[in-house]
């Protein structure tokens, strides 16, 4: 999990996360953010030879709960709610992605996040999401 961020009720081992490859970069509690990275492997395609988008779904679902990790207490629970991606262009094997995800509402039961995600360092992303996670506390 993220290690500078002691959350009690996400001690499990991030199996799929192992497999996916993502790795959190930086986590901003002052600001509500994350910022992650993923590089694409050829386990990652689709028959169709390109990125599969449920890879780029998965990593944008983490990288938005990274970001609402940011605002969450050590006894809190979140879960996603709804997550919608928009797909600009398709993506390679090789390829280096950055997701920048920042909460942009944090209310006591919800959390809306925006992400963009981004290829090789480029400055146009290459797609975007905006998700929900309902928040639990647990004092």
């Amino acid at each position: 999990m993220v290690k500078d961020f002691p959350l009690k009720n996400y001690q499990l081992p991030d199996k799929y996360g192992r497999w996916l490859g993502y790795r959190a970069i930086k986590l901003d509690r002052k600001k509500g953010g994350a910022k992650l990275e993923l590089q694409l492997r050829e386990d990652h395609l689709s028959p169709a030879g390109r990125i599969h988008g449920g890879v780029i779904s998965g990593f944008f679902d983490f990288a938005c709960g990274a970001a609402v990790f940011s605002t969450m207490a050590p006894s809190d629970f979140c879960s996603t709610v709804e997550l919608k991606v928009n797909y600009f262009t398709p993506l390679d094997s090789g390829d280096k992605l950055i997701c920048d995800s920042q909460v942009v509402f944090r209310g006591k039961r919800l959390c809306v996040v925006h992400a963009l995600l981004y290829r090789n360092r480029q400055k146009q992303p290459v797609a975007m999401a905006t998700a929900t996670f309902n928040i639990i506390s647990r004092k």
